[in-house]
Formats: C-alpha cells, sequence, structure tokens
C-alpha cells in the first residue's frame, strides 16, 4: 500500500535532484515521481538520469518545457498514494521526515503544514534567514493566536511543507496553473479553502536551499513576472474573499515588494504595461493611489 506519492518536478540540476532523491527515507509506503522538464542535454545525461533507491520509483520525460505547473500535474496524474507531498529539486528532506510520515499516515486532516528551515545550496550548514515569513504564520498558529488558522490557509501559498490527502487534490479536481511564474499559488488557495480541517506539526522535515540562479533568487526581475505572478495573486484573493477569508493581501505583499525592488515609477510604468489585463490594472492602479494618498497626507502634515 502506497502511503506517501512524492512529486518532484526537476529542470538542469541532476547533482541537486539526486541529493533530494538521497534524502528520502528508504519505505515501501512511499512513491517517488521525478518529471524532467525537458532539461538540456548537455546539462543532464540521460542514460545516468537520478534515482531514488526505493522500489517505486518513476520518472517522466516531458518535452513540452511548460514549467514547473505543467511537470507537477504530469506528477498527479501518476500519483496512488493516500497523501501528496511536494519537493523542489533542489531542495531536500531531513532525517525527520520518516517520524513525520509514521504520525500522519492515520491522520484525519485534509491538510498537514509542518515546519522547515533555511540553508545555503553550496554551503547547507550555513542557515539563512531568508523566506521565513510562513514560519511565523506556523507558530503563530501553534500558539493559538487570534485569527491565525485563517493567516495560515491564506499565507501558506507554496506546496513544499504540507502533507495532501490525494482525495482533497482529486475530488475537487485540484490542479496547478501552468504559467512560468507563481504556478503554485492558485493550487495552495483552492486546497486551503477545500481542506475541512488543517494542523500543524513541528518537526523540521523540510530543507529549503538558496541559491543565486534558482526563480525564487531573483524574484521579480521583469514586468512580465510581475504581471503573471500578480494575475496569479489577485484570483487567489478573489477566490479567498468569496469564500469568507478577508484578511488576504498577495497582491499588496507583491505590490509592495515590487515598490521596495524598484521604486515608485516602475510601478507607474507596470501600471500603463499591464493595462491590457482589468483585474491586475485595477489592483496596481487601487495601490499606486495609496501610496499617493499616503504621501500627500505626509506632505500635508510636514507643512
Amino acid at each position: 500500500m502506497i502511503n506517501y506519492s512524492i512529486i518532484i518536478p526537476h529542470k538542469n540540476t541532476p547533482d541537486l535532484l539526486q541529493r533530494c532523491l538521497d534524502s528520502i527515507p528508504i519505505r515501501d509506503d512511499i512513491q517517488v515521481i521525478v518529471i524532467d522538464d525537458n532539461s538540456d542535454v548537455d546539462k543532464v545525461d540521460f542514460e545516468f538520469f537520478p534515482r531514488w533507491k526505493g522500489n517505486h520509483y518513476e520518472y517522466y520525460l516531458t518535452k513540452e518545457g511548460k514549467g514547473a505547473g505543467y511537470a507537477r500535474n504530469v506528477g498527479l496524474q501518476h500519483a496512488v498514494g493516500k497523501w501528496l507531498v511536494f519537493a523542489d529539486a533542489d531542495d531536500f528532506f531531513t532525517d525527520d521526515l520518516h517520524g513525520l510520515m509514521d504520525e500522519t499516515i492515520g491522520a484525519e486532516e485534509d491538510l498537514v503544514y509542518f515546519d522547515y528551515k533555511n540553508v545555503l545550496s553550496e554551503d547547507i550548514s550555513k542557515e539563512v534567514e531568508a523566506r521565513t515569513w510562513y514560519r511565523a504564520c506556523f507558530f503563530d498558529y501553534l500558539k493559538g493566536k487570534e485569527g491565525s488558522e485563517e493567516k495560515l490557509r491564506t499565507s501558506v501559498v507554496v506546496p513544499w511543507c504540507k502533507l495532501i490527502k490525494r482525495d482533497l487534490v482529486e475530488s475537487h479536481s485540484v490542479r496547478f496553473e501552468e504559467v512560468k511564474w507563481g504556478n503554485d499559488v492558485f493550487f495552495s488557495t483552492l486546497i486551503a479553502i477545500k481542506a475541512r480541517k488543517i494542523s500543524f506539526n513541528k518537526i523540521v522535515a523540510y530543507v529549503l536551499t538558496e541559491r543565486k540562479d534558482s526563480l525564487a533568487s531573483d524574484f521579480i526581475k521583469s514586468m512580465k513576472e510581475l504581471k503573471i505572478r500578480l494575475m496569479e495573486a489577485v484570483k487567489s484573493d478573489e477566490l479567498f474573499k468569496a469564500n469568507g477569508f478577508h484578511k488576504t493581501d498577495l497582491s499588496i505583499v507583491l505590490l509592495n515588494y515590487a515598490l521596495d525592488k524598484f521604486g515608485f515609477w516602475w510601478l507607474v510604468r507596470f501600471e500603463v504595461f499591464s493595462f491590457s489585463n482589468c483585474r491586475v490594472s485595477k489592483a496596481t492602479l487601487s495601490f499606486l493611489k495609496s501610496i499617493v494618498k499616503k504621501k500627500m497626507t505626509k506632505h500635508l502634515k510636514i507643512q
């Protein structure tokens, strides 16, 4: 009986993928599925493709090159486990994944979050503080702070650090968006909304790595990327609010990040660039108006 299906999209990082596979415990109730997203032949030796040492290992070599969202959807087509686990090929698991799995097999929850740590990919002995906001959500929930469950459901819009009942995914036909950036946001939104019961396990079972050439390391480097990410964020914000979650602000988080990184006038140019999508334009224009209002209020106070 397969209790866990671990799905890993991969592109051009075979050594890191092997590190990830080596971190997965050898258990007969685990199915590991790797989906290669049309890697370059000069970066991957397909005759000696990375392997997991367990019995239930499958890998699929896709040629469409549609990104991690498409690759994960291919993985979902082949998953048979009771629980789904997602990992990025450049991350890996801790030895405590084994114990976490033992604890979760018979859990009644639809969605179980678990803890992680951040390290440098080139030197995994060095922990870093990047991308720690999800952990703040975890521990607010653990402490029972008011509004912490809604914050946990609406803020942790990544597929890793979650054990997800496959029945939840299949019964609601949940799939990843097949876009270059932000493919996991809408999937995570639907999972969070549809999960009847959630919990958090403080076992640190995942290691999130930071490396220079990953999509996450150079977050929002073009107007095109911001537009796609913002489209996904606005869709998620709207869906959360339609289902009674009123404190979600994924689009505002993105725009604040872009404001800090590029400045006000870059966002003004982005507003002109994005006018073809009404929802994105509306969100950006509203945000820019709020910034102008704050600046004018501050100016008037100084006068």
